[in-house]
């Protein structure tokens, strides 16, 4: 079956919004993940929700909805933090997740409304509490006619290491990269750029451009016979960026996440994208480059509209 463009952002955006009447079920098999001062911040499933009932109660406030950071006990960033990072600790050390295989020593911040950080979680652990996660995802493309020679617009698409913990093998943006604490924005993509792809620092912060974000709210299924870590909710905001690439400079992978790089037509990405080949938040990104660039626009796709609601979606938690 031929995927289209909004079949591939569904596959991504896949949280029913409040007004969707799926959102009932959401909201009777899920629990909000509640800040110490009663803001929402994440959100939880059944599994996760026991856990922390059951073991964790003098450091959290438990209700038949909700599980809230206590107010008294969790009122100062460095005890959420301790807090989080024992829960985590227990858990891994416990095996109670499959996600926790992927454990990576990377810490995520998640903000409170003023958008000043609120509390740090490790990475592997912030979809079990339902946290908006940051990303940085760069396209790097060579212009048309680049060489001089009428060459079409052309990316640099990379495969993933069949060793990767999640989506090995697939297809993937040029450089992607998880926006860890302590790092900005641009030093994450400088860092990137060279860790994934061995693109010069110089270069990199010459030709970067800044292109807006994409922001979705994901469910993980990670091993379908692993029924606690199954549709943990993701809500993720992507910085995008655009990388303009000489001819003559060629990605190489350096530090393992990717087999390989292939310079592909838009049409060759169309139709790697109409097979499902791209890792599902990478093809948000990929039609998310295609509108910027005018290639797909509201004369040519039917489902326009949709396309930009979705992978531009409001969050229903603070935000950076």
């Amino acid at each position: 079956m031929s995927l289209s463009f909004l079949d591939l952002v569904k596959a991504t955006d896949v949280v029913p919004y409040p007004s969707d009447p799926e959102y009932a079920l959401v909201r009777d098999t899920s629990y909000d993940f509640i800040s110490h001062n009663g803001v929402k911040i994440g959100r939880l499933t059944a599994p996760v929700y026991k856990l922390l009932a059951a073991d964790y109660v003098e450091s959290l406030v438990i209700t038949s909805t909700s599980i809230q950071l206590h107010p008294d006990r969790c009122n100062t960033m460095e005890a959420r933090n301790k807090l989080i990072a024992r829960i985590a600790a227990d858990w891994r050390a416990a095996r109670k997740f499959r996600v926790l295989e992927g454990w990576r020593d990377e810490l995520y911040t998640v903000f409170n409304p003023s958008h000043v950080p609120y509390l740090l979680i490790e990475r592997a652990v912030s979809a079990l509490f339902g946290v908006i996660t940051y990303g940085v995802h760069i396209v790097g493309y060579v212009p048309a006619n680049a060489d001089g020679c009428g060459s079409p617009l052309r990316v640099w698409v990379p495969r993933r290491s069949p060793t990767k913990a999640t989506f090995p093998g697939m297809l993937d943006n040029t450089v992607a990269g998880g926006l860890g604490y302590p790092y900005g924005i641009l030093d994450t993509c400088v860092k990137e750029c060279y860790e994934e792809a061995g693109l010069s620092e110089n270069y990199v912060r010459e030709h970067l451009a800044s292109a807006g974000v994409v922001t979705y709210a994901y469910q993980h299924d990670y091993e379908k016979d692993d029924a606690s870590s199954t549709g943990l909710y993701q809500p993720e905001v992507e910085y995008v960026y655009d990388l303009r690439l000489d001819p003559e400079i060629v990605p190489q992978p350096i530090d393992g996440e990717v087999a390989e790089f292939n310079l592909m037509t838009v049409d060759e990405i169309k139709t790697e994208l109409s097979k499902g080949a791209f890792k599902p938040n990478t093809a948000l990104v990929q039609i998310d480059f295609f509108i910027r660039h005018g290639l797909i626009t509201p004369e040519n796709e039917p489902d326009f509209m949709e396309i930009q609601a979705r992978t531009h979606r409001r969050m229903e938690y603070p935000v950076r």
